[in-house]
Parts: structure tokens; sequence; C-alpha cells
């Protein structure tokens, strides 16, 4: 991972400065070098220049003579330290030599010095001495007339020239290398510099990235580092100003989306949650959980809903269906998706919106079934009157008309209780029925004896024995009509469905967490278990034919439900089989208030009739 990393911008130029700078200071050196060399080359021959013919003129006073020119050139107080001279024939024969002796040197025919200066008088070279075993630079110059001509040459040696170079070359190296080393340290100095300043503006440029837009980089010296300075901060203050327009927008759209009633759910292509606003995540119990990212069926395993999903995704258009989602509980929902496009109307993802319609679709239920019952238990009576009515207008004998009559009575009170108590519960389920009830404080004791006054009769022709078990001073604030009614539809069922020769006994007793109990008990048949949690509907019977044939409306048990709650309170029901039942009013104890009189609008004939 470390080779991968790129180099650094002091490594980078400095490489490429100091690669540079070592081929300009490798050229210079070539190149001073080689001039050095040429200068001392030329001063060695302008000084063989000036020597030769002074050797040559000598040489005159020994003629041809080749033993005289020996002799003269054996003496070394005539030719200067390390000067060699040597005079050689057209034919290249070696005729005397200052150094050797001209039978151990070879034939100099060939040699460039010799050659050149047979054909152009004077010639020059510098080369090898095999003889001699060392560098010589040599001069030579042509002598005598035409066919006996000869050549003089003289040469120096080249080690005291070939030193003086190599001093002056390491001079020469140690200046550049001196030149090389301050040229690198300024090099890497200023690349420091650089480098510095550059990684303090990416360091900047990072925090601006982290978000941190109140940080500003220093502006350095330097039109170039200035003016991406002065970029860099206006840059960063443009971004803080939009960024503190996102979140006002972003804080305003997730206020709205987290207040609205629906659920709502943003996911992508992938079934990947984008979003999910507060309500959503009641309903999934998902709240306190991140769910950003993940796939919507981890969350939510729903088959119905994430075939939705899938259909919505490969449509890409406006769908909407209602689902029983199993997850919910098969609780209702209207599922609604709409595209997600992004900037370029590209589509991105789904939204889905749930709209909860569970309570809805019961109420229409309850209506329907509602609408059912009431068409039927109104039929019954309207088609006996009906029938009844039809028959009195007969010329019938007054017997006959005496009982057609006493029917059509009798259908036309059963008619009646029917719309009274259906009143009667519209009334109590008006949103604010609780806040317009008038209410008193009474004694339970006294609201039980007066139902025991109303139901003695109803009792007596059973022979039902009515019991009352309640202390004195148990007290309550609340609708006396309207508790009296609901307690009085108890005893009546409990005495409706009890057997002859037994009690029907009524309780009152406060209980903890301030709450008192109006209890009524029957030893009659008792209720199956899979009818208790149905009893309270309306128009709900266990026995439809006996409840008919004793007069019961099937809203008695209903009205005595929503009496309880408009108080705050409930009714229960514990029955066995056999054993016989008992219904009980739970109510909360209130402290005297005063409200506006609403028993009279909600019980106007005096007391509801007693109903199943």
């Amino acid at each position: 991972m470390f080779l991968n990393r790129p180099r650094s911008l002091l490594w980078q130029l400095g490489l490429v400065l100091v690669s540079i700078q070592i081929l300009l200071v490798l050229g210079f050196g070539w190149y001073l070098n080689s001039r050095i060399t040429t200068f001392f080359n030329q001063q060695r021959l302008s000084e063989l220049q000036g020597i030769a013919p002074w050797v040559a003129g000598a040489l005159e006073s020994a003629g041809g003579d080749t033993s005289g020119l020996q002799a003269l050139l054996n003496r070394a107080d005539l030719w200067a330290d390390g000067l060699t001279v040597t005079v050689i024939d057209e034919s290249g024969q070696v005729l005397a030599d200052s150094d050797e002796s001209p039978d151990v040197i070879v034939n100099q025919s060939g040699q460039p010095e010799v050659d050149k200066a047979f054909r152009l008088g004077s010639g020059d070279a510098t080369r090898f001495n095999d003889t001699l075993q060392r560098d010589l630079f040599y001069y030579a110059v042509r002598r005598g007339p035409v066919g006996e001509r000869q050549v003089v040459r003289v040469a120096l040696p080249m080690t005291q020239l070939q030193q003086r170079l190599a001093d002056l070359s390491g001079a020469i190296v140690i200046v550049l290398v001196v030149y090389l080393g301050v040229t690198m340290v300024l090099l890497f100095l200023a690349s420091r510099w650089l480098s510095r300043r550059v990684f303090e503006l990416s360091a900047g440029a990072t925090r601006f990235a982290a978000g941190d837009l109140a940080h500003r980089v220093p502006v350095y010296p330097g039109q170039e580092f200035a003016l991406l300075s002065e970029a860099l901060n206006e840059m960063a203050e443009q971004l803080s100003e939009k960024m503190s327009q996102l979140r006002v927008q972003g804080s305003e759209l997730n206020s709205i989306l987290q207040s609205m009633s629906n659920g709502v759910i943003a996911i992508d292509l992938e079934s990947k949650i984008l979003s999910m606003s507060r309500v959503a995540c009641g309903m999934f119990d998902l709240k306190g959980r991140d769910v950003r990212g993940r796939l919507l069926q981890e969350f939510i395993r729903d088959p119905a809903l994430n075939r939705f999903v899938e259909s919505s995704i490969a449509d890409g258009e406006r769908r909407f269906e209602e689902i029983k989602l199993e997850a919910l509980d098969s609780r209702c929902m209207e599922v609604t998706s709409e595209p997600l496009h992004d900037a370029e109307d590209q589509i991105v993802g789904v939204v889905l919106v749930l709209n909860e319609v569970t309570l809805l679709r019961q109420l229409e239920s309850i209506r329907t079934d509602f609408a059912a019952n009431v068409s039927h238990e109104l039929r019954t009576p309207i088609m006996a009157i009906q029938g009844y009515a039809e028959l009195l207008q007969e010329d019938l004998e007054e017997p006959t008309r005496s009982k057609y009559l006493e029917v059509v009575i009798r259908n036309t009170t059963r008619l009646s209780a029917i719309i009274e108590d259906l009143l009667a519960l519209a009334r109590l389920e008006e949103p604010d029925s609780d806040e317009r009830l008038f209410r008193e404080t009474v004694a339970a004791r006294e609201i039980l004896e007066g139902v025991r006054r109303d139901c003695q009769d109803e009792a007596l022709r059973r022979e039902i024995t009515l019991e009352l078990h309640s202390p004195p001073d148990l007290r309550n604030f609340v609708n006396r009509q309207l508790i009296a009614q609901a307690i009085t539809n108890l005893v009546i069922n409990a005495i409706r469905y009890s057997e002859s020769g037994t009690t029907v006994q009524m309780h009152a007793g406060e209980v903890e967490d301030g709450f008192i109990d109006l209890s009524v008990v029957d030893t009659g048949s008792g209720i199956e278990p899979e009818h208790l949690h149905r009893l309270f509907e309306r128009f709900y019977r266990v026995d439809k034919g006996r409840s008919r044939d004793m007069g019961g409306t099937g809203l008695g048990l209903s009205i005595v439900k929503h009496i309880a709650q408009v108080h705050g309170g409930h009714v229960e029901v514990h029955s066995e089989v056999g054993v016989g039942s008992t219904f009980t009013i739970r109510l909360p104890i209130h402290q005297e208030e005063h409200f506006r009189d609403f028993a009279g609008s909600i019980s106007g004939h005096g007391g509801l009739p007693p109903g199943e």
C-alpha cells in the first residue's frame, strides 16, 4: 500500500531539478575540461612550433653526416629537459634520436606528423610512444633540398600537461560538486517551503470537506498562493451559506415529514431504505433503530407489501392498493407508491405512503351490520303491525279484534323501544357526551333500591327473589338516571334468564385505586365462552329466538357499556355455563363537579326500556 501512495511535491520537484542540475554540471564539466585540454594543447603546440625551427637550425652545422647528427643530439646541454629530437629521412628511417639509438627505433613512415611534414612542411600529433611507453606531443618540420629532404621532429611528454589538467579538473569537479550541493540544499529548502504551504492548504481543504466551514486558510505571499488561499476561503464561505440553507430546508422538510399522520418510507431501486418517517417507524416498532441503507425486507417481512414494492419499482408509475399487513396483525393499510426522481428527472427509487384504515373498515363493517340488523329487527314488528292492521279492516268478531289489537300494540311498543334505544346509543356516542353529562352525588344503595322497586313486578311474575348488598355510606358523583338504567337493564336480563325460585343479587362496593363496582349476579344457565367477547355489540344475541320472545331489543347491553364509558368506567362479565353470570359496572369515584344538563336529552322517556 505504501508503494501506491503518490510522491510528494518535494520529491517530484526536487528529483526533476536535481536531475537537471546533475546533467548541467556534467555537461558543463565536460565542456570546460575539453576547452582547457584544447587550450593546453594549443600552448604546447605553440611551444614546440617555436622550438622546432631552432632545433633545425642547430642541426645545420652537422650537415648530412649521420654520426654528426647523432653526436649533436646526444648533447644534453643543448636541449630542454624532457625534449626529444628525432631526424627522419624521406623513407621513414630514423637518422638520429636524442633519447634512443636509431637502430632500435622502428621506421616512422606512416606516422601522421611525419607524413604531414613531408607533404605540407609541418605536422603535429599526440599519441602513445611504444618505445618510451608514454604519451608524447609531436611536432615535425621539413628541411633540406628536394631529394635529400629530412624531417626534424621534436616531442614533449604529456605527463606534466596531464598532471596540470588533472589538478585543474579536480578543482573544477570540487567547484561543481559544491555548486551542485548548494543548489540541492536550496532546492530542498524551497521545495520544503512550497510543500509545507501546499500541505497547509490541503489540510484546510480537508477540514472544509469534513464540514469545518468556519476554518480559514492563511493567505501566503506570492500571487499564486494568495489567489489559491483566497479562492479556498471564498469557497468555504459560500459552502457555509449553502449548507445553512440546506439545513434549514432539510429541517423544514423533515418537520413536515415527521408531522404527517401517515407513514412515509423512501426506498431506492434495490429496496434499500433511504428514509422512514416517525409514524412509519412507530407502525413497525422500529423507533431508535438505524434502518437507513438496509433492505426493507429485513425489517418488514410482509409478502403482500413486498410484492407491492416490487411491482412499484418495476412499473415506475404511481400505484395504489389496500393491503392487510400480516406484519401488523392484519391491520388494513392504504398504500400509495410514487416514483422518486433525482435532479436529472431519473427514477432512483419509490416513496411509499401508508395510511391505516383499519378503524374505518371496522366502522364500515359495523355500519353495514348495524343497517342489516336494524332492518331485520324493525321488519318483524312492522310486518306484524301491517298484517294485523289489514285484518282489522275486515269485519271481525270482538274477541278476535281485541286479540289483533293486542298484537299491534305489543309490536308498536317493541318498535318504539328499539327506536328509543337507538336514539339513546346515538346520544351516548357523541364525542362530548361525557362533558355535557349532568351529575350529582348519590348513594349507591339508593340507586340499587330504586332499581329493585322498578323490577319487583317482573321478578314476582317469574318467582325471582331480588337481594341487595351495599354499604350505606358508599357514594359517587354520577348521573343517577343513567346508572339506574344500566343496572335495570342488567337486572331485567338476569331475571329473564334465571329459573323460577332462584335469586338475583345486586352488589355495590369500593375497590382499590379509587373505583366502585356495581354488580348483578344471577344463577341462570350461564353464557358459553365464545359469546362473551361479543355480548356488548348491538343486536348481538346468544339465543335469538328466546330473546325476541322475551321482548328484548338486542341493544340493552350495548347501552350498559356506553353508560359505563360515558362515566369513565367499563363493564365486565364473568359467566360459567350451568352456574350463572356476573355483570359488573366499574366506575371511577369522582368529586362533585357540575356539567350542563345532559340527562334529559339522553333519556327523555324516563329511563330506557330494559333490553337483553
